[in-house]
């Protein structure tokens, strides 16, 4: 059964089941596509943690058009690259301190 891994309050969690196809496919939950606003063609991350199986949605770059909103210098590829070492690194620490 596939599990959402997002912060959502307890009175949103959504629980479902679903049934692997002999192709190895199963069906997302409407509420669950809903509530993480997915759409056909997303890409979904997937992490094996002990017997759960945690799907969560990779933000493609047209998600992200306009986020820097008018008027933002162009950034180097060197300042991108540390932005997203720095991200990873954050990211790894907070993973860390929830387990």
């Amino acid at each position: 059964m596939p599990t959402l891994q997002r912060k959502l309050p307890a009175s949103r969690r959504i629980s479902a089941q679903t049934t692997i196809s002999p192709a190895f496919q199963t069906t997302l939950a409407a509420e669950a596509v809903r509530a993480l606003n997915l759409r056909p063609g997303m890409i979904l991350s997937q992490t094996v943690e002990g017997n759960r199986l945690i799907l969560e949605p990779l933000h493609d770059v047209d998600s992200l058009a306009g986020s820097l909103g008018p008027g933002r210098p162009p950034v180097s590829i060197e300042k991108m690259k540390q932005g997203a070492k720095a991200a990873m690194a954050q990211a790894a620490r907070q993973t860390l301190h929830t387990e």
